[in-house]
């Protein structure tokens, strides 16, 4: 998957500019390549950053190539070349490319014959398991936490197979922690005696808690992965195996956030699949029969066949 060489990305990233304007430190730190800003608020906050010998505080600045910024005791540079990466992360690992303390396996187990420091774009629980880009570039990395238009898709196989209604409620999105939340898509990508394998997207929700939205739906999720991120898919790759990216195609994220629509469309439309998808036919009948008191759509096998699925997101007419 991984796109050809964009002469114009390679030279925009080739190398970081030395500023001679004073930033935040957790900004530089985090374009040096040493962590994600965030993370590197907290190494702030620890006592773990020195300018000029001086243990920093939050909220400090500084300039890189100019003032001696130091991460632990070492000196830190600017990269010399932005580097771009996709690994799976297996489950029961933690989601950060530095040693653990305590000496649990990190992601940085995983990446022996990768010289560059580079550091997760976003987060991900111990127990989850799925992609995520591994970069030095920190600027990219935050265009990438902010933006509100790329798809993360997901797979979760739960403890039974849902019922059409099930789906519908599940299609439905609803509130978690204050906000909504509603798929992009859904869908059945396959069955098995006592269980099944859903597939689902949401648009512009980095930090998701994927397993407590089904949870919440009544379901027991017995594996949740993310799959994949825009259109870069972990789907071939194995636990713990990383792909590299040229710049071009981690970029395509923001500027074609269409290329991922476009592939769950093929997907939900591909010739012999056994997936299906609620339709947004069948979620408006649905509340316009429950508006008129009626009970719900799927309630009789003498329903009508719902025309051929679409792969977009559910809207609702208000009254």
């Amino acid at each position: 998957m991984s796109s050809s060489t964009d002469s114009s990305a390679s030279k925009r990233h080739s190398s970081t500019p030395t500023s001679s304007t004073p930033e935040r430190l957790q900004k530089i730190i985090a374009q040096a390549g040493i962590a994600s800003r965030r993370d590197a608020e907290d190494l702030i906050r620890e006592g773990q950053v020195t300018v000029n010998g001086k243990v920093a505080a939050l909220g400090d600045k500084a300039t890189l190539g100019k003032d001696a910024i130091k991460v632990r005791g070492k000196l830190i540079h600017a990269p010399a070349n932005k580097v771009y990466y996709l690994i799976y992360k297996p489950k029961n690992v933690i989601a950060m490319a530095n040693e653990d303390e305590e000496g649990r396996t990190t992601l940085k187990d995983f990446l022996g014959r990768i010289k560059d420091r580079v550091f997760p774009v976003g987060r991900m629980d111990f127990t989850g398991e799925g992609a995520i880009l591994l970069t030095n570039d920190g600027e990219l990395t935050q265009k990438i936490l902010k933006s509100n238009e790329i798809i993360r898709r997901y797979h979760v196989k739960v403890h039974r197979v849902p019922s059409p209604e099930e789906m519908v409620r599940l299609a439905r999105g609803g509130r978690m922690e204050n906000r909504s939340m509603v798929p992009y898509h859904i869908r059945i990508v396959d069955t098995y005696a006592k269980n099944a394998l859903i597939e689902i997207s949401f648009e512009g929700m980095g930090a998701i808690d994927v397993k407590k939205y089904f949870e919440n739906k009544g379901f027991i999720p017995e594996k949740v992965a993310r799959v994949a991120i825009g259109h870069i898919s972990a789907e071939r790759l194995s636990p713990g195996q990383v792909k590299k990216f040229e710049a071009s195609s981690v970029e395509a994220l923001l500027t074609q956030p269409d290329l991922a629509k476009k592939k769950i469309a093929n997907l939900v439309g591909s010739k012999g699949a056994t997936a299906k998808v609620i339709t947004e036919e069948q979620l408006e009948r649905d509340a316009e029969r429950k508006r008129r008191g009626k009970k719900g759509l799927f309630v009789s096998s003498k329903e009508a066949t719902p025309k051929p699925a679409s792969p977009l997101r559910p809207r609702f007419k208000t009254k």
